[in-house]
C-alpha cells in the first residue's frame, strides 16, 4: 500500500540510543516528509540503562535486564511501562508490572544452547503481534518459544506479562540459526541471514507448533544488500541504511515479490546523530482523533468524530435474498449509491434452480404476507451448509472451483434436494429487518467470508480466518478444549494490547456450559480477562439497560438467543422468524431512546447464508494465511451473499453501500472498520492477509448533520405470536 493511502495515521516513532552510553532519544518518523526524523519535544534527553533491553508490544514497553541474582535464583528483572510519546520520559513512566524471571523459564534444558557459555547472559525476544518470541540460536538450529502477553493493566490477574502460550514448550527452527535476524512486519517476518545478502521471508502464524513454519513465503538473495547495510521496520515500510556514510534508502515491503522489499520509495542521507553507535527501535502509538480541519463525511475521520460506541449484532443463517431481496422491489429511485450506482441487486422470481428436470424459481414464502393462520418459518429442515455442500450449491460443476471456474448459482435445490431454499422473505413479513435496511444503510455487496458454517465464518468476522478449519466445531469435546489449542489471534487480543479494554460481549444463553463467542474466540488468549470475566460479559438484558441509560462500552459484540423450541431470536432456519424480529427491534430501541443516539452506529450482520440460495456470485478472495489448506479448499472463495445493515443518525436513509476497493465487503470489514476507528495501526494486527485487504464501510456517513427522523418500527406477527391489538 502506497504511504500516503493509510486510512489513518501511522504514528510512527522511532527511540535512538547509542551503544556505548545510556542516553536516548525520541523522534517522530514521517516517511511522506522532508524530514524523516523530528525530534519530540522533551524536557531534557532521557536515560535507560545501556545493559538492558526493550520491544513494543502493542502500546507497552515491555524492557528487561541481563542476568543477575535475586533470592538465590538466578535470572531477569523486567518491568512493563505504557508508551505514551508525548510523555517527557517514555521509557521511564510507571511501571505497571515489574518483577523477576527466572532463567529456566527461558532455558529449559541447557545452561546455554550453543558454543557460547555466556549465551544465557541475556534473552533475546521478538515481538511479533500480540505475541512475544524467545530465541536461542546456535550453529545448527534456532531454539524457541512463543510466549502471550499480557500487560495486565488492572491489579488483578498473572503477574507475569509473558504467560505461558497454551502450555507449549520449547521448539525447533531448522533454517533459522545462529547469526540470522529476524524482523517482524505485519504478518510475516523477515529473515535476514548472516552474510547479509541472502532472506527468507515466512509467515507468523502463532496457531502452528512451529510459528515460522515450512513452507517459507519466498527466499532470496539481494544484489545491493549487504553487511553493511542495517535493516529495521517501522511502521509498513523498511529503513535500509549503511552506517559507514548514513546513506539510506526507503522500501515498501511485499511478501509476494521476489525481493521482498519494493521501491526504493525514497533515498538521501540519515542525520549525523545517526552513527555507527546507534541503536534505532520503532514504535507505532495509536493514532489520535483529528477533529481539525473538520474531517469530511464519509472518511475514517469523520466515523472517529462522530461515533464513540460500535454495536455489532450477528445473527444466523440466512442469505440476502432470502430476508432483504425484495427491500426495493417497489422504490429502488430512493436508492442513495455509495461505491457505484448498479441498480440494487435484489432477487427476482426469474431467477431458479434445476431440480429433476423442473426449473424451481425463487418465490415468496406465503406470497409475501403475514397472517395468523401459520408461522412465519418456512424451511422444515435446516439446509446443508458446510464447505463441501457450499461449493456444491454455487458450482453446478463439481469439479468448479478446483478448475478455479466461476459460480453458477445452480446446486442448491440440488444439494439439499429441497426447493424450500428458493423460497424468500417479504420486506412486509420482515419489516425490523428491512425497516433499518431502509431507513438507514444496507450493503448488497457483502459476502460470508468462506462457503462454510457458523464457527468458520463467525472466526473471520474476529480474527480474520476460520483456523484453517472447516465446518462447525460447537459440540463435544472439540468444543469444550478447543481454548486450550493454540490459535490465532481475535480483535478483543489486539485491543487489549493496545491498552483498549472497553468493551464487552453480551450473550443470551450459555452454549455447552459457556459463552460462545468467548469458547471459541477468546478464552486463553487473555490472562486477566479470563481472571476477571464479570468485567468482560454479561447477560443480554444488561445491554437493553446499558444503552437506555447511556452506560455502553467503546465496543459491544451481541450474542442471539441461538437455539430453543420458542423464542429462538437468531433468524436461524427451523425456527419461528417474530422473536427475532423483536429482539432486533428491542436492540435498535434501547440504541435510539437512550442519551448516546447520535455516538452509536449498530451494525447487523449475517455470518453465513445457510444452504439458502442467493443469485450473485461470490468472488475469488485473499487467502486469510498463506498455508492454509484443508480437504482441497485454499479459503480463497467467499461464500454467497448475507445483509449487512448499519444504522446511525450520520447515515442517509435509503442508502445502498458497496465496497470502494477491488475487494468486495466481507465479515473482516467489520473487523477492520473497527480497529482502523479505534486508531490501532495496521501493521500491528497480525490478523491474516484477507483482513490486511478488507475493505472498510466508513464511507457509509455521508450526514453532515446527525438525523432526528428515525422511525419506530412494529415487528410481525403470526400464529404463534399473535398481532396485538
Amino acid at each position: 500500500m502506497p504511504i500516503s493511502d493509510s486510512v489513518t495515521p501511522s504514528n510512527n516513532y522511532v527511540i535512538h540510543r547509542s551503544s556505548n552510553t545510556n542516553n536516548y532519544s525520541l523522534y517522530q518518523f514521517s516517511p511522506d516528509k522532508a524530514e524523516l526524523f523530528t525530534p519530540v519535544a522533551t524536557d531534557q534527553p532521557g536515560t535507560f540503562d545501556e545493559s538492558w533491553q526493550f520491544i513494543q508490544s502493542g502500546q507497552y514497553v515491555l524492557q528487561w535486564g541481563p542476568l543477575t541474582q535475586q533470592a538465590g535464583k538466578n535470572g531477569y528483572p523486567f518491568k512493563v511501562v505504557k508508551f505514551d510519546p508525548a510523555s517527557s520520559d517514555p521509557l521511564n513512566e510507571t511501571s505497571i508490572q515489574s518483577g523477576f524471571w527466572d532463567k529456566n523459564k527461558f532455558f529449559d534444558y541447557r545452561a546455554y544452547y550453543s558454543t557460547d557459555p555466556n549465551q544465557g547472559n541475556n534473552i533475546e525476544l521478538t515481538s511479533v503481534g500480540s505475541f512475544v518470541l524467545n530465541t536461542l540460536f546456535s550453529e545448527g538450529r534456532g531454539t524457541f518459544r512463543l510466549f502471550n502477553f499480557d500487560a495486565c493493566p488492572t491489579p488483578t490477574g498473572p503477574q507475569d506479562p509473558l504467560p505461558s502460550y497454551f502450555g507449549l514448550g520449547q521448539g525447533n527452527f531448522p533454517l533459522i540459526k545462529k547469526g540470522h535476524t529476524l524482523i517482524p512486519i505485519g504478518n510475516y517476518v523477515l529473515d535476514r541471514h548472516p552474510d547479509g545478502h541472502s532472506f527468507t521471508i515466512w509467515s507468523f502464524d502463532p496457531q502452528q507448533p512451529v510459528p515460522l513454519s515450512l513452507p517459507a513465503i519466498t527466499q532470496g538473495r539481494w544484489s545491493d544488500i549487504n553487511h553493511e547495510h542495517q535493516l529495521i521496520a517501522i511502521g509498513d515500510v523498511i529503513l535500509d541504511w549503511r552506517k559507514r556514510d548514513n546513506y539510506y534508502r526507503l522500501w515498501s515491503f511485499n511478501p509476494d515479490s521476489d525481493s521482498g522489499l519494493v521501491g526504493p520509495l525514497r533515498e538521501g542521507t540519515l542525520p549525523d546523530y545517526i552513527d555507527n553507535d546507534s541503536l534505532l527501535t520503532p514504535f507505532q502509538s495509536i493514532a489520535p482523533v483529528q477533529t481539525a480541519p473538520a474531517p469530511s463525511a464519509g472518511s475514517m475521520e469523520f466515523m472517529r468524530s462522530k461515533i464513540k460506541h460500535v454495536v455489532y449484532y450477528m445473527v444466523e443463517s440466512r442469505s440476502f435474498d432470502n430476508v432483504l431481496g425484495w427491500l426495493y422491489e417497489k422504490d429502488e429511485e430512493k436508492c442513495h449509491f455509495i461505491g457505484s450506482d448498479q441498480p440494487f441487486e435484489g432477487a427476482s422470481t426469474e431467477d431458479y434452480n434445476e431440480f429433476q428436470g423442473d426449473k424451481i424459481k425463487v418465490s415468496k414464502f406465503k406470497d409475501g404476507q403475514l397472517s395468523d393462520q401459520w408461522n412465519l418459518m418456512a424451511l422444515q429442515q435446516d439446509p446443508f451448509h458446510n464447505t463441501m455442500d457450499g461449493l456444491q450449491q454455487m458450482f453446478t460443476d463439481v469439479e468448479g472451483y478446483w478448475q478455479n471456474g466461476q459460480p453458477d448459482m445452480g446446486g442448491f435445490v440440488l444439494n439439499n434436494a429441497n426447493p424450500q431454499v428458493m423460497e424468500t422473505f417479504s420486506a412486509e413479513q420482515l419489516p425490523v429487518l428491512n425497516g433499518l435496511a431502509k431507513a438507514f444503510a444496507v450493503s448488497d455487496q457483502w459476502f460470508c467470508s468462506m462457503p462454510g458454517g457458523t464457527d468458520v465464518n463467525r472466526g473471520f468476522s474476529v480474527t480474520g480466518s476460520a483456523y484453517n478449519k472447516l465446518g462447525t466445531w460447537e459440540g463435544g469435546d472439540a468444543y469444550e478444549y478447543f481454548p486450550d489449542s493454540p490459535h490465532r489471534q481475535s480483535i478483543w487480543k489486539v485491543l487489549w494490547n493496545y491498552g483498549i479494554s472497553d468493551w464487552k460481549i453480551y450473550y443470551s444463553m450459555e452454549w455447552k456450559g459457556g459463552i460462545f463467542t468467548n469458547q471459541l474466540y477468546l478464552k486463553g488468549q487473555i490472562p486477566t480477562v479470563d481472571a476477571n470475566p464479570d468485567d468482560y460479559f454479561a447477560q443480554f438484558d444488561q445491554f437493553i439497560t446499558d444503552a437506555k441509560s447511556g452506560s455502553l462500552p467503546a465496543f459491544s459484540y451481541l450474542e442471539p438467543y441461538w437455539y430453543k423450541k420458542k423464542g429462538t431470536t437468531s433468524y436461524h432456519p427451523g425456527c419461528d422468524l417474530v422473536p427475532a424480529e423483536v429482539a432486533l427491534n428491542s436492540i435498535y430501541n434501547a440504541i435510539k431512546q437512550g442519551p448516546a443516539w447520535e455516538e452509536t452506529l449498530l451494525v447487523v450482520t449475517f455470518d453465513k447464508n445457510n444452504g439458502i440460495y442467493d443469485h450473485v456470485k461470490p468472488p475469488y478472495a485473499r487467502k486469510p494465511w498463506p498455508n492454509d489448506l484443508n480437504n482441497g479448499f485454499s479459503y480463497n472463495l467467499m461464500g454467497p451473499r448475507v445483509p449487512a445493515v448499519f444504522v446511525s443518525p450520520w447515515i442517509k436513509p435509503h442508502t445502498v453501500l458497496r465496497s470502494e476497493q477491488d475487494a468486495p465487503f466481507d465479515s473482516t470489514s467489520f473487523a477492520a472498520t473497527l480497529l482502523h476507528w479505534f486508531g490501532i495501526p495496521k501493521d500491528k494486527w497480525a490478523l491474516g492477509d484477507r483482513m490486511e485487504v478488507a475493505p472498510t464501510f466508513e464511507s457509509v456517513f455521508q450526514q453532515s448533520q446527525a438525523r432526528t427522523d428515525a422511525p419506530n418500527l412494529v415487528p410481525p406477527y403470526d400464529k404463534t405470536y399473535p398481532k396485538k391489538e
